[in-house]
């Protein structure tokens, strides 16, 4: 009985360190003709096992162009994360995200496009339930239009982004 006892409190406390919460905020640097742009995101998942994290990533972003284009990129992503082996108490990740994106603003003619993204960080341990995360990101929006009737574009960017995850 002492041995099925043990075994729920290691389930317990590897449940425990199952789930996170991610704060994220950076720069968007367009590959159209769009200006920089600052992105701020939030992001809920969880731990599939060491190697591998799944999460959902909301994140804004403006999409400004001074001749025509005013508006806001609201983007939903289900991101897989795959962990590299550590290196000296930094972990390096890549992963990939698929989603979709809302546009705000009377300026951009879609209201809603594919989100696509590939990325690359590292996570450095603060203590041992918050890491501090650096990710390099190219993000693509899929088949926007910005004028009824004008062609459809994707939008891509590289992104700089610093977040700090909460492991709970």
């Amino acid at each position: 009985m002492k041995t099925l006892s043990t075994l729920a409190l290691l389930t317990a406390a590897t449940a425990a360190q199952a789930y996170t919460l991610d704060i994220n905020v950076g720069t968007s640097r367009f590959q159209n003709s769009y200006d920089d742009s600052n992105i701020v995101g939030v992001g809920i998942g969880g731990q599939l096992n060491n190697e591998y994290h799944l999460g959902l990533n909301l994140a804004r972003k403006n999409l400004f162009e001074a001749t025509n284009v005013d508006a806001r990129a609201l983007s939903a992503t289900l991101d897989l994360t795959y962990n590299l082996s550590p290196q000296g108490g930094i972990r390096p990740f890549i992963g990939a995200g698929i989603g979709a994106a809302r546009f705000e603003g009377a300026s951009i003619h879609t209201k809603d496009a594919l989100a696509t993204k590939l990325f690359a960080g590292i996570a450095i341990p603060v203590s041992p339930d918050i890491e501090f995360t650096l990710t390099a990101q190219n993000s693509r929006l899929h088949g926007v239009q910005e004028l009824a009737g004008g062609p459809k574009a994707t939008i891509t960017s590289w992104d700089a982004v610093a977040g700090l995850r909460f492991n709970f």
